[in-house]
């Protein structure tokens, strides 16, 4: 039986984390108070790394605890991937792995929520950097699989996954010590975009987070999830 935590707890996992966060914020402004010229100006930035962390917290938390809004645009994926890395590698000093990138030629363009898929990318790849270090090497890649449907993933080298693999998409399931809705997040985002998301991983060979999803979903109906263009087909063999 999977082991579930309640909302009760759920909300006293995160209110620790926030109240953690206050904490320091409140010790970084009362050593800033005690500080002239530019001698505050590392706390300074140590104070907005917290509260971007608890903006992101806020939001993840609010995305997860309600319906989801999806802005459709057809989005090149290659692109896309490649911003994120950039973003991911900025805020990492010179910590960086490698990263390299293998989408297929006929990757095609993915009707999806640019922002959306754009914090799912950023949510594997900052999982992945931190799994292997500086020494460690991520691939990013994609396949067209036919039928308008794609496969991503985010694969790294590092130790890889003991234990339930299952377990790390539970709401505030994490395996660093923090809050665990990353990976969470990424799979209801992906669930939004009538996707799946799988994990392959091998204890000391490494781990790869697999996204299989639609390019073009206008051909299902959202209410229902069926695909009406196998529906016609099948209506065609019948005849």
């Amino acid at each position: 039986m999977k082991q579930k935590i309640d909302l009760k707890e759920g909300l006293s996992i995160i209110s620790h984390e926030i109240k953690n966060s206050l904490a320091g914020l409140k010790l970084g402004f009362d050593v800033l108070h005690s500080l002239s010229g530019n001698e505050g100006k590392e706390i300074i930035e140590i104070l907005i790394g917290e509260l971007r962390h608890l903006r992101q917290l806020t939001m993840d938390t609010l995305t997860l605890s309600g319906p989801m809004n999806v802005n459709l645009e057809e989005i090149d994926m290659t692109k896309l991937s490649r911003e994120t890395v950039k973003i991911v590698l900025g805020n990492m000093g010179s910590n960086k792995p490698s990263i390299s990138f293998e989408f297929s030629e006929d990757f095609p363009p993915v009707l999806c929520d640019r922002n959306l898929m754009k914090s799912v990318l950023m949510n594997l790849l900052k999982n992945a950097c931190e799994e292997v270090g500086d020494k460690g090497a991520i691939q990013i890649g994609g396949m067209y699989l036919g039928d308008e449907m794609v496969e991503m993933w985010v694969k790294d080298n590092g130790r890889g996954i003991e234990g339930n693999i299952d377990s790390i998409f539970r709401k505030f399931k994490s395996t660093k010590g923090g809050v665990g809705i990353g990976l969470c997040l990424v799979r209801k985002i992906v669930y939004e975009h009538f996707g799946k998301v799988e994990v392959e991983s091998t204890p000391g060979e490494g781990t790869k987070f697999i996204i299989e999803m639609p390019s073009d979903f206008r051909f299902i109906d959202r209410r229902s999830g069926r695909n009406r263009r196998k529906i016609k087909e099948r209506r065609k063999e019948d005849k």
